[in-house]
């Protein structure tokens, strides 16, 4: 849905990464997306140049059992120097998910190793379900 989102506003250029090849087949009917890239994000290296990317959106994934905090490197590797790595999910579960107890220290930690800034985190309500949402948006450097 957020692939839709934002080609209804203008963005033409994307690709789909998805493990889920049904999730795949779907992505595909949409007919908005450039490459269906089968594979897991997380430390391992995916089948993408360094800086191929303006930007990378990840909307959803960050739930309980899915992505980690460890994937975090690999959406800096693949955006181009000043393009934005922008991450969506629900808020309480920075504080529910074991997990995502770590992820805004390992945000913090990558910012002053130098590989992005903060430009945003941003809570709003009713993302899913009646909870609460927050975006967050990087600026790679």
């Amino acid at each position: 849905m957020s692939g839709e989102a934002l080609h209804k506003v203008g963005f033409r250029t994307m690709d789909a990464l998805e493990p889920s090849e049904d999730m795949l087949a779907v992505a595909k009917e949409k007919n908005i997306y450039g490459r269906l890239i089968q594979d897991f994000l997380g430390t391992n290296r995916l089948d993408i140049e360094d800086g191929e990317y303006d930007a990378t959106v990840m909307v959803g994934g960050m739930v309980e059992g899915h992505v980690g905090c460890d994937c975090l490197e690999e959406l800096i590797r693949v955006v181009k120097p000043g393009g934005f790595v922008v991450i969506c999910m629900r808020e309480v579960n920075l504080r529910k998910v074991p997990e995502y107890h770590k992820l805004e220290p390992r945000m913090a930690a990558l910012q002053s190793e130098g590989c992005w800034e903060r430009v945003s985190r941003d809570v709003f309500p009713n993302y899913c379900e009646g909870e609460d949402g927050v975006i967050f948006v990087y600026r790679v450097c």
